[in-house]
């Protein structure tokens, strides 16, 4: 099983074989950086929040919503238009 290490050798390797690297050379990713992508993505594609929370091993969806819910402003928006639509097809 590869350590952590072994793991984030090979990611800066891929990293630098890909050109996602800093005007310095250094990669501009590391491993955590996908957990974030996964994170901020998932709820904007419309995915459960307290799914993403359960995938993410939080133990709260608490936890999930304020790390990452900032993330997803465009959120409030799409709930605004379905509570109009709602009410106005309620009227």
């Amino acid at each position: 099983m590869p350590t952590a290490n072994t793991y984030a050798h090979h990611f800066k390797k891929a990293c630098v074989a890909a050109g996602l690297v800093d005007a310095e050379g250094k990669p501009k990713y590391r491993p955590h950086s996908l957990r974030h992508f996964f994170a901020s993505t998932a709820p904007a594609a419309g995915i459960l929040i307290h799914e993403v929370s359960r995938w993410l091993g939080h133990r709260s969806i608490k936890a999930t919503v304020d790390i990452y819910g900032h993330l997803v402003p465009e959120s409030w928006g799409r709930c605004r238009d379905i509570m109009q639509s709602a009410l106005t097809s309620a009227v």
